[in-house]
C-alpha cells in the first residue's frame, strides 16, 4: 500500500473514531442534563429504525436499539472519516482544490444536518436541534481539529491564502 493511501486510510480512521466518540459523549451528557438515560437518543433512534418505534413517548431503553443504533452510527462516521480525510489529502497536494473541498464539506455538513433534523424532529421535538445540533457541530469540530493537526503543508497553506487588498 503506497504511503499516502495509508496516510488516507488512517487519518480517515482515527477522524471517525474521534468524531463518533465526541458525538456519542457529547449526546449522553445533554441527555444526563435533561435528566434521561444517557442512552436515550441512541435508544429513541435504533427503536425507530430498527424495530419500528412509532410513538416516542413509548420508548423503552434496551440493549438492542442502542447497539443497533450504534453501528449504523459508527458506520456512517467512517464513510464520512474516510471522505474528509481524502478531500482534506486532496487540498494539501492540489491547493486550489481547497475550495472546491470547502464547498463539498459544507454542503455534505448541511445535509448531514438537516437530514438528520428532518428525522429527528418528530422524535425528539422541538429540543432536536440541540441534541443533533451539538452533537454533530462537536463532533465535526474534533474530527477537522484532528486532520488539521495531521496536514502540517495544508495549515502552512491557509495561513498564506490572500485576504483581498486591504485599504
Amino acid at each position: 500500500m503506497r504511503a499516502e493511501s495509508k496516510r488516507v486510510l488512517l487519518g480517515g480512521l482515527y477522524a471517525s473514531l474521534i468524531g463518533y466518540g465526541t458525538a456519542v459523549v457529547v449526546v449522553a451528557a445533554i441527555n444526563v442534563l435533561a435528566g434521561r438515560s444517557p442512552f436515550h437518543t441512541a435508544a429513541l433512534f435504533g427503536s425507530v429504525l430498527f424495530y419500528g418505534l412509532e410513538d416516542p413517548a413509548r420508548l423503552h431503553v434496551a440493549a438492542a436499539p442502542v447497539l443497533a443504533y450504534n453501528m449504523l452510527h459508527m458506520l456512517v462516521f467512517l464513510g464520512l472519516g474516510f471522505l474528509a480525510s481524502w478531500l482534506v489529502t486532496l487540498a494539501e497536494k492540489y491547493p486550489t482544490a481547497q475550495y472546491f473541498v470547502l464547498v463539498v464539506l459544507v454542503a455534505v455538513g448541511f445535509h448531514v444536518f438537516a437530514g438528520l433534523l428532518f428525522f429527528a424532529s418528530p422524535l425528539l421535538g422541538n429540543g432536536a436541534w440541540l441534541v443533533v445540533g451539538i452533537g454533530t457541530l462537536a463532533a465535526a469540530a474534533t474530527m477537522g481539529w484532528y486532520l488539521f493537526r495531521l496536514h502540517p503543508a495544508l495549515r502552512r497553506e491557509l495561513r498564506e491564502i490572500p485576504m483581498g487588498d486591504a485599504p
